[in-house]
């Protein structure tokens, strides 16, 4: 599976869902639902996460999301 790397653009704390601005310039939809309390806090608007997307209904999804590597 191919990590892809983006940007959180919009979130929605209270659903616990919003929208990547993927580095290839597609938008990704994204859900938290099945996170831990902890692992949430750590995705905020501006947050830049690696990713796998996914064939989603209406759009494309983001599967495996985590806050992207930062390096030096």
């Amino acid at each position: 599976m191919d990590m892809l790397t983006g940007t959180i653009s919009d979130f929605d704390k209270d659903g616990l869902f919003g929208l990547i601005d993927a580095d290839d310039g597609r938008l990704i939809l994204f859900n938290l639902r099945g996170m831990e309390p902890l692992i949430r806090d750590l995705f905020d608007v501006g947050t830049r996460v690696e990713f796998a997307a996914q064939i989603g209904n209406l759009a494309p999804r983001a599967s495996a999301l985590k806050p992207a590597s930062r390096r030096l």
